[in-house]
């Protein structure tokens, strides 16, 4: 009975070697390794049990074409009816660590230890690239940098469209720092390795020569263009922040009035060329006509794109419009001489484009990207990848709808007439205001007058609009990024790209008289993924426009009312604008008439003084 009852205590021995092994989770890009012919089943007998069903490579391709489409959805990536079953699209990715080594990179390798050396040349600029990417506490890529950063490695031209403050600029900035830290002999070389088994031609070693050629002193290998010197400003300051410790140190350049001269003169960046140059286009064609030189640009990025192949911008100040547009240094350097300055922005872009290579990558960015602008870029990009995301991205055609950020509430308040806006700005203090907070006006006159009126409410307020210096824009613009200003009142100087951190509303005290513009304003709040808030205001005179915003709202996710989606639609001149109404200044100053009139007199008498000092200064020389 003892030896029973040790026998049943007694631990089980269990022969571990037949234990069936764990199955591994093969990953959902992986097709190299197919499933064994023969499997060992768990008695060990083979025979006795069929073999499992195998998948042919052309299956598991499917297969993976189907979880990438998958994942594309949940993330809200939708490509053109083009791209959808173009086989050559990269994979999105999912991480920046899963951002790997393109295959061109490599292809200009005559052995295994060149793919190495190239290998180990994306590693290492790509591990600097994590590092800053971790220390600006970006967490995973969003949905137009998953799509986008692999599609631009590839070397294919991208139209991207997605919502304000989605990280459209990282979209770019990341493989432009790439593409321009690659070395000449795999870039320019990454050809070769189709001609190698048919021997170098002659043609081949033309293009070799001429690809060195390509990076002499003074030339640019990457070029970022945007609208306004704030948002180029911007793109600057994110690109040396994502280049902060990089090997052989990156050249990025701003470009402006102080090194036009060193530009014109093929003379930025040293020895080695300049990695990245920043610009507005003006400033750039003004180089351009003075002998700069863009044959060794290998990318060309044109952010808020629509704004740049926009026919009518540039020239809003020359023809004296009713309407202060505040777009690039157009008021500043109307004072200088030169034709390039009374071109559209389209003009000038065209004149940009027709100096960059052919074979280099190009790129739109923006927001909105409308029928007009997706129809110019059939002559700018060839066989792009065209990349839209947001949760209402295209509904009802509607190129505005898709870029409002799902993140802001949105408001309507009417207030009567001119003078209820300024009551109801005082109402939304005194009831209390979470700053910062973005005031936007349809002119640098209405926005001066405003800030006259509350820069004596005990409001940390000032002011940003064309009609200002340079160095007083900036300094605007610090003062109210480092919190020093709660309240910035502007025009829409700063309505596109522009990233403040943290905004928490905005207030759109005249009415935009489009979609798109209502959006780029709209979006300086919910950035990144924050909760923003936005109020219009709109009196008796906004009805013909007010239709339009209402749909706008009612399209990216709002509640409206019906009676709003109703009125008529905005009439059009027969110059193609809807009607413009001029607000005056006049209707927010709140100076009594009589201040007014003593204050015109002083000026009249300092004007006349000034006349009379220069006349007598001349009748003594």
């Amino acid at each position: 009975m003892e030896d029973l009852f040790n026998m049943l205590s007694s631990s089980a021995r269990i022969d571990k070697s037949k234990r069936k092994s764990k199955p591994v989770i093969r990953p959902p890009t992986s097709i190299s390794k197919p499933f064994s012919s023969q499997e060992p089943t768990i008695d060990g007998n083979e025979s006795s049990k069929k073999a499992k069903k195998q998948h042919s490579a052309e299956k598991l391709v499917h297969i993976h074409k189907e979880e990438v489409a998958a994942f594309r959805r949940r993330v809200g990536i939708k490509l053109s009816s083009e791209n959808k079953h173009d086989e050559a699209v990269p994979d999105p990715i999912s991480s920046f660590r899963e951002w790997a080594c393109p295959k061109w990179w490599g292809a200009p390798a005559k052995d295994s230890t060149d793919t190495k050396k190239a290998d180990q040349i994306f590693t290492h600029i790509h591990h600097t690239i994590l590092n800053n990417i971790e220390n600006g506490k970006w967490m995973e890529p969003t949905s137009i940098q998953m799509q986008s950063v692999p599609s631009l490695m590839d070397l294919r031209d991208v139209m991207g469209c997605a919502p304000t403050g989605s990280g459209k600029t990282g979209a770019f900035v990341l493989p432009a720092i790439m593409l321009a830290k690659c070395p000449e002999e795999i870039y320019y070389e990454k050809d070769e390795s189709k001609a190698a088994s048919t021997n170098a031609t002659k043609a081949g070693k033309k293009k070799q020569k001429q690809g060195k050629e390509n990076n002499l002193q003074g030339h640019v290998r990457v070029l970022l263009l945007a609208p306004s010197r704030e948002l180029a400003s911007q793109i600057h300051r994110e690109v040396q922040r994502l280049t902060t410790n990089m090997p052989n140190k990156f050249h990025c350049t701003l470009l402006n009035k102080s090194n036009a001269g060193l530009a014109a003169q093929n003379q930025l960046g040293g020895k080695s060329g300049l990695d990245c140059l920043v610009s507005t286009p003006m400033r750039l064609v003004e180089c351009i006509e003075r002998g700069m030189k863009l044959n060794g640009v290998r990318l060309i990025v044109l952010d808020e794109a629509d704004r740049l192949l926009d026919a009518s911008d540039g020239k809003k100040e020359l023809k004296k419009a009713s309407v202060d547009s505040d777009d690039e240094e157009e008021e500043e350097s109307n004072k200088q001489s030169g034709s390039f300055q009374s071109r559209t922005f389209l003009q000038q872009i065209d004149s940009i484009l027709a100096h960059v290579p052919a074979s280099a990558t190009r790129a739109l960015f923006s927001a909105t990207l409308g029928p007009s602008v997706r129809h110019l870029s059939e002559s700018i990009l060839r066989s792009p990848i065209d990349i839209t995301t947001g949760v209402h991205a295209g509904i009802g055609g509607n190129s505005a709808a898709g870029g409002a950020s799902e993140h802001i509430k949105q408001e309507l308040k009417f207030v009567g007439r001119e003078d209820g806006k300024l009551l109801a700005i005082r109402q939304l203090i005194a009831e209390g205001i979470t700053p910062p907070v973005l005031i936007f006006l349809q002119s640098k006159e209405r926005a001066q007058a405003l800030f006259g009126e509350l820069l004596y409410d005990g409001i940390r307020v000032d002011v940003i609009h064309a009609g200002r210096s340079p160095s007083a824009r900036e300094a605007s613009v610090a003062k109210f990024r480092r919190g020093d200003t709660w309240v910035l009142i502007c025009t829409d100087l700063v309505a596109r790209g522009v990233d403040f951190k943290a905004v928490n509303l905005v207030i759109n005290y005249d009415l935009p008289m489009e979609g798109v513009t209502y959006v780029h304003r709209i979006g300086r709040t919910g950035r990144a993924g924050r909760e923003g808030r936005a109020i219009s205001f709109f009196t008796e005179s906004d009805f013909d426009n007010l239709r339009t915003i209402a749909n706008v709202m009612r399209l990216s996710g709002c509640e409206v009312p019906e009676w709003m989606l109703q009125l008529k639609r905005a009439r059009q001149s027969n110059s193609g604008n809807r009607n413009v109404k001029k607000r005056s200044a006049n209707d927010i100053d709140t100076t009594p008439l009589y201040d007014k009139k003593e204050k015109r007199k002083k000026k009249r008498f300092i004007e006349n003084a000034k006349k009379r000092q220069a006349n007598d200064d001349i009748e003594e020389a």
